[in-house]
């Protein structure tokens, strides 16, 4: 099992939810400290940090296209309840209007394109949807 992607089956369940539902997606992020691309790839040696921000900037743009907005990103200063041996470097709280919006914008493909930079920067990540009924929608 992948600690960066989702199984087939978490997709196909997730794909069979209420389609109108907003969400509310909270990322867990943890980086390596040296990205590793595919053998072969002309990428140049860059943190893992680094790489991730290179599918961060794609995926900012495309959540918005799809009526999205980012709640919170920062850092992670300390698990004050929980293993302590799980180390997590960043999280973010992302807001989609609907399940709907979230895999259209999954399936662009420009954002797919960008995908290589989230594999190639991630050790592990936690992706845990959220109700998001009860989120404020951004100001535009």
């Amino acid at each position: 099992m992948s600690d960066v992607e989702p199984t087939d089956k978490q997709f196909e369940v997730f794909s069979k939810g209420d389609m109108k539902q907003p969400l509310a997606m909270l990322n867990l992020l943890r980086f390596k400290d040296v990205a590793t691309y595919e053998p072969g790839s002309k990428e140049p040696k860059r943190s893992g940090a680094e790489a991730y921000g290179l599918y961060g900037m794609v995926a900012q743009q495309k959540v918005r296209e799809v009526g999205g907005h980012f709640i919170y990103v920062g850092p992670v200063q300390q698990i004050f309840v929980g293993p302590s041996d799980v180390k997590w470097d960043m999280m973010a709280l992302v807001y989609y209007p609907s399940r709907e919006a979230f895999l259209r914008m999954v399936a662009m493909p420009d954002y797919q394109a960008a995908t290589f930079h989230r594999r190639a920067g991630l050790d592990a990540t936690r992706l845990i949807q959220c109700d998001g009924t009860s989120v404020t929608p951004a100001k535009k």
